[in-house]
């Protein structure tokens, strides 16, 4: 490259090519020291350089930088020796440009310092977007954990991604014993098996649907409504199936329940149709025998009792005291059908209950069938106001009617217990007989007969009840109750 004297620093020689190099002219350069001035950026360098040189008389690959006379800045591996030329000390370096190198590492650093520079700005904002997605995460969870239905996530494979706390606690596992299973690990073969189907019905169908669903959690069958739909990347491509499943157990129950109730007024209606059909052929019937009565037996006896009296009128008795003779099987005949025409007017409507109230009433109806009938009845009668409701009174009356009435033709009784009591809640009859009773709970047996399933409908109509207690040998106990309304009570 050059060789110039050690102590003064005045240039001996120079190759051509650094003369290129540096933009300096040969005759600019030796025997100058001014050249070695000004091509180092910084003397102070060039001073350790000498320094160095005087202790260690060699240096080998010395990177430094130099400046043309343009001005530009140049880099060089120095390898300097000090030699003698004659008596003098000298300068022998040589030098390689590694200006490119050098602009090829330093363009490589700063690179380097943007691609760390970036490194760090994006892994700032991984951080952040982890983060973010983590607290995102966190509120997904929480949301679904709090929700009241069971939420899941399932891989295309059927593997579970995620599921919620109602989830687990439905089936009493675990978040960790479920996720990456199938519901072939999980749960029975059926259920397992419908769960499946549903799921590639949607993967399928690429679209939400709706399914019922009969798991068996911990704590029994469940009939559920399972919402699953399919979950797409940013791509479109479906990667899962979410699913959202509403416990409708309950409201199954409550179906069930309405049916049932609706058959049971089906039933009811079709029992109360029947019923008033038998009801209005039963008052045709009674209208029929009470016309027939009239007719056949009160009519004829009428009639019977003019021609008497018709006969009387003609053939009167020739002696006075023989008129009262002739008349008094006219008399008697008369009392009787007074008595009849009595019984037949109390049976269709006593008017001791509307004027002395129920409880005489009943008093008098029972010394009637005792005296009638020969039966045994004993009434205890406590707490009955004297001032029921018209209706009450009635229907009770003729629930009393209809009781005995089956005492003496059915149950072959010698004896029979009525009560009659009320409280500030209602009213309420009874009759118990010691007879031969029969199986209360063979319906085909209850032998109520049309009065007393009239009866059970006025005390419907009227919110009370009526109840029925036999069994064979037993006798049978017939209970009748009203509750009052507010304004009675």
């Amino acid at each position: 490259m050059g060789v110039t004297e050690l102590e003064t620093g005045r240039c001996l020689d120079i190759n051509d090519a650094c003369l290129e190099m540096f933009g300096f002219r040969r005759d600019e350069v030796i025997g100058q020291t001014t050249f070695l001035l000004n091509i180092w950026p910084n003397l102070q360098d060039r001073v350790r350089l000498i320094d160095r040189l005087k202790s260690e008389r060699s240096v080998r690959n010395l990177d430094v930088s130099m400046r043309t006379k343009s001005g530009d800045l140049l880099h060089f591996l120095l390898s300097t020796d000090v030699v003698m030329l004659g008596k003098t000390r000298c300068l022998l370096t040589i030098g390689s440009n590694i200006t490119e190198r050098k602009r090829a590492e330093e363009a490589l650093r700063d690179a380097q310092e943007k691609l760390e520079r970036r490194v760090r700005e994006r892994t700032g904002e991984l951080e952040r977007a982890n983060a973010a997605l983590t607290e995102s995460e966190e509120r997904f969870r929480t949301f679904l954990d709090h929700a009241a239905n069971l939420a899941f996530i399932k891989a295309t494979d059927g593997r579970y991604l995620y599921v919620n706390r109602r989830f687990e606690e439905a089936f009493r596992l675990d978040h960790n014993s479920i996720v990456g299973k199938t519901d072939e690990e999980l749960f029975p073969r059926e259920q397992a098996d419908q769960f499946r189907t549903h799921d590639l019905t949607v993967l399928e169908a690429g679209t939400a649907m709706e399914f019922e669903e009969t798991p068996l959690y911990a704590d029994g069958p469940h009939t559920t409504i399972a919402v699953k739909f399919p979950m797409r990347d940013k791509s479109g491509n479906i990667y899962a199936v979410g699913g959202i499943i509403t416990n409708i157990n309950e409201r199954k129950l409550v179906e069930q329940t309405l049916q049932q109730n609706q058959l049971e007024l089906q039933r009811q209606r079709a029992q109360l149709q029947d019923l008033t059909s038998t009801l209005i052929k039963a008052q045709d019937s009674e209208r029929q025998r009470i016309a027939r009565d009239l007719h056949d037996d009160f009519s004829q006896r009428m009639a019977a009792l003019v021609l008497d009296v018709a006969s009387l009128e003609q053939q009167p008795p020739l002696l006075p005291e023989l008129i009262g003779q002739a008349l008094e099987p006219v008399r008697e005949q008369l009392e009787r059908l007074s008595d009849d025409l009595h019984n037949l007017a109390y049976k269709l409507h006593p008017s001791l209950l509307q004027h002395a109230g129920l409880q005489p009433a009943v008093e008098d109806h029972i010394r009637e069938v005792t005296k009638r009938t020969g039966l045994s009845v004993l009434l205890k009668a406590n707490r009955v106001s004297g001032s029921l409701p018209m209706d009450h009174s009635t229907c009770l009356f003729r629930v009393l009617q209809e009781s005995l009435q089956n005492v003496v033709k059915h149950a072959c009784a010698t004896e029979a217990t009525v009560k009659l009591g009320g409280s500030s809640k209602g009213v309420g009859l009874s009759v118990t007989d010691n007879g031969k009773g029969f199986d209360a709970s063979d319906k085909s047996a209850h032998h109520m007969g049309l009065g007393l399933t009239s009866m059970q409908e006025r005390l419907r109509l009227l919110n009370g009840f009526l109840r029925i207690h036999s069994r064979p040998a037993d006798g049978t106990k017939i209970c009748a109750w009203i509750p009052f309304e507010k304004d009675n009570a």
